[in-house]
């Protein structure tokens, strides 16, 4: 496979990871804030660096398509995002995690690889 192409995976997975971070420092946002309001949440340092994250998944995700299908990209990305925002939340949050999400988590790698091997 030619440098490009493993350039561009790894990309597309630094953009999943991008989202990932993005989806939770805007639950830190909510957390670390005792008064909610649209205005406070959205200066929040939490917020901003959302924003970045989100920013920084764009820009990489643009760069990756360059060299990948979009018809792969995108669920391989997506599927990404799903299973790392499920794990991390229960790591950093404590969210319940279930055997249901686990046994998704692993349909969802086991598409990935499927997805990205054609």
């Amino acid at each position: 496979m030619p440098d490009a192409i493993w350039n561009a995976w790894t990309l597309l997975g630094l953009s999943a990871i991008g989202t990932c971070a993005g989806n939770l420092l805007l639950k830190q946002a909510n957390l670390a804030l005792s008064n909610r309001t649209l205005l406070t949440i959205v200066t929040s340092p939490w917020f901003i660096g959302a924003i970045a994250c989100y920013i920084f998944d764009l820009i990489l995700f643009t760069i990756a398509l360059q060299h990948l299908p979009v018809s792969s990209a995108v669920p391989v990305v997506s599927g990404i995002r799903i299973a790392a925002t499920t794990i991390l939340a229960y790591i950093f949050f404590g969210e319940h995690l279930t055997v249901n999400q686990l046994f998704a988590s692993g349909v969802i790698t086991a598409g990935i690889i499927i997805m990205s091997r054609t």
